[in-house]
């Protein structure tokens, strides 16, 4: 494949924004000097105390090694075991996180393996660490590297290995977060040519954990904040998993109009043979083939059907509260079997989890452990001093997606979890005072 079709890698740094460009840029030309003058003075810690006075949760100084020290270009020789604890701090804001599968050993190792996931990685943990402007900077210069280091990888090997396949998606994901659309896109674009060279080399050799990451995610287009979901990505993998996600894709597609019709009838109620043609039976069709979606050989695949099924329910309602936590009780289950755990930006965004916590009855175990993971997503994110972290999702979604019922739900549960928080957040104070 030629070079010329990863856009994304064209010019050096396209994938940043103007002002992340400019902010880069100063940032490449204060390290520069700064090194100078560690060589001549040999100070210690990246910036002195004097320069800056911030609170501790937030300021650089409190991680003063956070932008971890050269990566080797060997993939053999980046496996340093301090750097990557310290990157596992980052994204795993509780603290570090030992492998829990075989999945996840593998998955980490590969992280520690690969320098352009490195600084992939450090790129989006840094950049939502803290929205302190220094931190923003580190930021744009491991974005600036991960590109680089991607280019290389494209440009020097004949294949599109497991590492920059996990380098670009995670700065997808890291767009998303930061809700830049731009940069969102011309990722998508070029992780979809990443795929597609890389089948018509070696086809069905994709790894799983890059697959259960596109299935989970399709819940979160339904919704309109796709992190990684994208029709491009869809035709790409459509034969993987007995061509289950282009299933998953086409449900995908008829929950989205269905979804719309239902809002527009709330607005402009239709008389019943409408109701029965244009949502009843295309709802009932829908209910059919989600469920005949589930499987146990692969949790995110059963996640997903079970997911939709709610949103089903949620946007048309024809069954009892217990039935519903019933079945949001059987999504938590088949989460809780994800070989690979999410960090906490991916729970804070995760769609899955608000479905499950909206339609499981108030004070049932189901709607507990659903919005324990979601509160505690928000709570580590107010530490590190984004005070309204959900409203990544607000903004997002109340300006994308008509409201209609699910969106008056999602508000709901955002507003109880951040009195949640701010509940907690007094009595840490009142407990330190005492």
């Amino acid at each position: 494949m030629e070079f010329a079709e990863f856009t994304f890698l064209n010019t050096t740094g396209a994938s940043l924004s103007q002002p992340a460009a400019k902010r880069m840029r100063a940032h490449i030309t204060k390290t520069n000097f700064a090194k100078r003058r560690q060589r001549l003075s040999k100070p210690t810690g990246i910036e002195t105390e004097s320069r800056t006075k911030r609170t501790r949760t937030t300021s650089p100084e409190s991680h003063p090694d956070v932008v971890l020290p050269p990566i080797p270009t060997q993939p053999d020789l980046a496996a340093n075991i301090t750097a990557f604890h310290k990157l596992q701090e980052l994204v795993f804001l509780e603290g570090r996180h030992s492998p829990d599968s075989p999945s996840e050993a593998v998955w980490f190792n590969l992280i520690a393996s690969d320098p352009a996931l490195v600084e992939a990685t450090m790129a989006v943990a840094v950049r939502q660490w803290s929205p302190d402007n220094s931190w923003q900077s580190k930021a744009d210069y491991h974005s600036y590297i991960a590109v680089n280091l991607i280019k290389q990888r494209i440009t020097s090997t004949t294949t599109r290995t497991d590492g920059v396949l996990g380098a670009v998606i995670t700065m997808a994901f890291g767009a998303a977060l930061a809700q830049d659309d731009y940069a969102w896109n011309v990722h998508i674009d070029g992780l979809a040519h990443i795929i597609k060279d890389r089948e018509s080399r070696n086809p069905h050799t994709m790894p799983t954990w890059f697959l259960d990451l596109v299935v989970q995610d399709s819940i979160n287009s339904i919704f309109n904040y796709p992190r990684v979901w994208h029709q491009s990505i869809i035709q790409a993998l459509g034969d993987y998993h007995d061509q289950r996600i282009l299933q998953l894709a086409a449900i995908h597609d008829s929950v989205v109009q269905l979804q719309n019709t239902i809002n527009s009838h709330r607005k402009h109620p239709s008389d019943a043979a409408v109701i029965a043609q244009v949502i009843e039976e295309p709802l009932a069709r829908l209910h059919y083939e989600t469920r005949s979606l589930r499987t146990k050989n692969n949790p995110h695949i059963d996640a997903a059907a079970r997911s939709i099924e709610l949103v089903l329910y949620l946007l048309w309602p024809s069954q009892t509260g217990a039935h519903l936590t019933l079945l949001a009780g059987e999504l938590g289950d088949a989460m809780s079997r994800y070989p690979i755990k999410g960090c906490s930006y991916m729970d804070l965004t995760s769609f899955q989890l608000m479905i499950g916590a909206v339609a499981a009855d108030k004070g049932s175990p189901a709607r507990t452990w659903f919005v324990d993971r979601l509160s505690r997503a928000v709570r580590w994110m107010q530490t590190r001093g984004w005070r309204e972290p959900l409203n990544i999702l607000q903004r997002r979604f109340m300006s994308d997606v008509d409201v209609g019922l699910m969106g008056r739900r999602f508000k709901d549960l955002w507003k109880e979890l951040h009195d949640i928080d701010v509940t907690l957040e007094f009595q840490s104070s009142v407990e330190t005072l005492q």
